[in-house]
């Protein structure tokens, strides 16, 4: 079952109130909590781009994948790219519990990253 969840994007991006930002980039109040709440069963692609504008994500990001028992896909399906690997942490309170003098190698290896 494909399912809408930008939690996990919010999440890595220090979001931590997610519906005011949803709000700020212009989603309605009831749609920011349908979405945080995996309750939307339909989301228009002019959102998802909305999203992925304001989160530097792709589609790919927003959506997770689950196998139910109704459908059986290959180990090596595409869409075992988009199941859920367990729940998805905030970067910046990982940050926070590194010891100062390990910051600099992973300034360098975001740097390397973004290139």
């Amino acid at each position: 079952m494909l399912l809408f969840n930008p939690k996990k994007t919010l999440a890595l991006r220090g979001i931590d109130k997610a519906t005011n930002f949803l709000v700020k980039i212009g989603f309605s109040y009831p749609a920011a909590s349908r979405f945080l709440k995996s309750k939307s069963q339909f989301v228009k692609v002019a959102d998802i781009e909305r999203l992925c504008l304001a989160l530097n994500c792709t589609p790919n990001d927003l959506f997770e994948w689950r196998q139910d028992a109704n459908t059986v896909v290959a180990e090596n399906h595409a869409l075992r790219g988009l199941e859920a690997d367990g729940e998805q942490k905030n970067l910046q309170q990982l940050v926070k519990d590194i010891p100062a003098e390990k910051l600099k190698k992973i300034e360098e290896l975001l740097e390397e990253l973004k290139s």
